[in-house]
């Protein structure tokens, strides 16, 4: 069942991703899936504050399109734009289910949105018509169900997901190339914060911690390289059949 977001909650965790090294470290997995082929449209769908759209933004050669449904999350994706003096980058603010492509993209990115959406299955049939033959999708979604806690109806979302389901959903339309959980060290923080305390997640409070970022940084270091058998994020790359 969806619950009703709330606002100040959505525009505290745009916020907090500009310093979250769980959110960096998994934007940066997603990238290494990416091929380096220069020249290539991107299309990043629920671009948030803009973290992603910055790193996709860095290959000179890509055109990288992204929207939002959030005026906030344009807004900070602007700013983040014109901090680091992006060229090739557009910014829409407008739904995927809305929106209409001038052309075929050859890469998809999405994270953190199907889960906020009702039918998530005409999402990912939107992004298969959206593609070139043969392109890409590299989305990520929050993991596993039973994590579904205060985090989750504050921002809300729909559901979270298990990996059987993502591939389910996704070779309706694509071919699954990889998939993996990714943040099992957090399960624990979800648990605690977010199921049993109800409350937000502890990231100012983490970060002001030097050595608990270092152990931190050590510790999803490791698990971008090793794959675990659950985590508190699902990541996916696929190719349009």
């Amino acid at each position: 069942m969806k619950h009703s977001e709330d606002r100040n909650y959505k525009l505290a965790d745009y916020l907090a991703r500009s310093g979250d090294r769980y959110s960096f470290t998994k934007y940066k997995i997603l990238m290494n899936w990416l091929p380096q082929t220069p020249n290539l449209q991107i299309l990043n769908v629920g671009c948030g504050s803009g973290e992603m759209n910055i790193l996709l933004s860095q290959n000179s050669t890509w055109q990288v399109d992204a929207l939002d449904i959030d005026v906030e999350a344009i807004k900070l994706s602007q700013k983040l734009k014109i901090e680091n003096n992006v060229k090739n980058l557009n910014l829409y603010h407008t739904t995927i289910e809305d929106y209409i492509a001038q052309e075929k993209y050859d890469i998809i990115v999405s994270n953190d949105v199907l889960e906020h959406i009702e039918d998530d299955q005409a999402v990912i049939k939107k992004f298969s018509e959206i593609l070139k033959p043969n392109g890409l999708i590299c989305i990520s979604v929050p993991a596993l169900q039973w994590l579904f806690g205060y985090h989750d109806e504050m921002l809300g979302h729909y559901r979270r997901y298990h990996r059987k389901e993502v591939i389910k959903k996704l070779s309706v339309y694509f071919n699954v190339d990889k998939c993996r959980y990714f943040g099992a060290s957090l399960i624990p923080v979800a648990l605690f914060y977010s199921r049993w305390l109800r409350k937000a997640y502890p990231i100012g409070e983490l970060e002001q911690q030097s050595l608990t970022t270092e152990i931190l940084n050590l510790i999803l270091n490791f698990e971008s390289k090793v794959s675990m058998p659950i985590g508190i994020s699902l990541i996916a790359l696929a190719t349009l059949r």
